[in-house]
């Protein structure tokens, strides 16, 4: 998937939320997340895709999730606090899905492990 084209409301959206995320102390911090990215994909140029890590990037095992949120005629700004406040909602994300991590995290976190997701070979 491609990025969509910038600028957009999306975008503008996206930026919004990447700053609100990058303060400190960390918004996610409460359930021992990290944002991982925030994005417009091409596919669906009017959503918002935020991922995250949980728990934290170099916890093991740990699930990347991906949740979006659909962009609407409301200001930018908030749309953006209605995203982060989302975000820190406590565990588990509604919407959200796997996409990258080990099944371990995904399983722990009551989380569907997808069988697009390629299982890390193990040595014989």
């Amino acid at each position: 998937m491609g990025l969509a084209e910038r600028p957009s409301a999306a975008w503008e959206v996206a930026d919004l939320v990447v700053q609100q995320l990058l303060v400190v102390p960390n918004p996610l911090a409460a359930w021992d997340s990290d944002m991982f990215w925030v994005s417009v994909w091409d596919s669906n140029p009017r959503r918002v895709l935020v991922s995250l890590w949980v728990p934290r990037v170099n916890a093991e095992p740990s699930v990347q999730l991906m949740v979006g949120f659909e962009v609407t005629d409301q200001s930018p700004k908030l749309q953006s606090e209605r995203i982060v406040a989302a975000l820190r909602r406590p565990h588990p994300l509604n919407g959200a899905v796997v996409c990258a991590g080990d099944r371990e995290g995904a399983e722990a976190y009551g989380y569907v492990w997808s069988s697009s997701l390629a299982e890390p070979s193990t040595p014989a």
